[in-house]
């Protein structure tokens, strides 16, 4: 220990050790690098995998609450044989009143507007995109109970975080029980 500390007082580090110290501190920068991008790309796929997630579920909420209000009579384009449909026709009450129901014009939900991956709600001519990034949608209903309808709907995000690509999926399924 005296030794290398009279050479510190004396002549100054040379080449070989100054050369060793910035390799070692080289090395340590390298490895907080690698765990801070390891981080930061968790972090993004994270993110991704709950955007993708609320998009799918904001979707299904907003069909839930329309076809809840649905008469059995109102669905065109889902019949019942338990078939897997890419889109769902139906009318839901305008008005009520003592002569009786006055229903809305068609409202249709299906994949759409930008590349297909679209969620789109269609009344009147109008479209209205309700989530993005989804890649499959699919409404189903059986003779055994008419007033159901299965809702399945999928989404799927890629990302690129650093130089590799990653993909965030969730798929919702639902069960919507018709009015009478």
């Amino acid at each position: 220990m005296r030794k290398i500390l009279q050479r510190l007082n004396g002549k100054g580090l040379t080449l070989i050790e100054i050369t060793i110290v910035v390799f070692l501190f080289s090395i340590i920068m390298a490895a907080m690098f690698s765990v801070l991008a390891t981080g930061r790309s968790s972090w993004d796929a994270g993110e991704s995998q709950i955007g993708v997630q609320q998009a799918a579920r904001n979707g299904l909420d907003s069909m839930i609450k329309e076809l809840r209000q649905a008469a059995t009579s109102t669905i065109i384009g889902v019949p019942l044989d338990g078939a897997a449909y890419n889109s769902i026709t139906f009318q839901i009450p305008a008005s009520i009143s003592e002569a009786g129901i006055t229903w809305s014009s068609n409202i249709q939900y299906s994949l759409g507007g930008l590349n297909g991956k679209q969620l789109v709600r269609t009344q009147a001519g109008s479209q209205t995109v309700l989530a993005n990034n989804i890649s499959a949608l699919s409404f189903s209903r059986g003779a055994a109970n008419p007033d159901v309808i299965n809702i399945s709907i999928a989404a799927q995000k890629s990302t690129i975080p650093g130089f590799s690509a990653r993909q965030s999926t969730t798929t919702l399924n639902s069960q919507v029980r018709l009015r009478n």
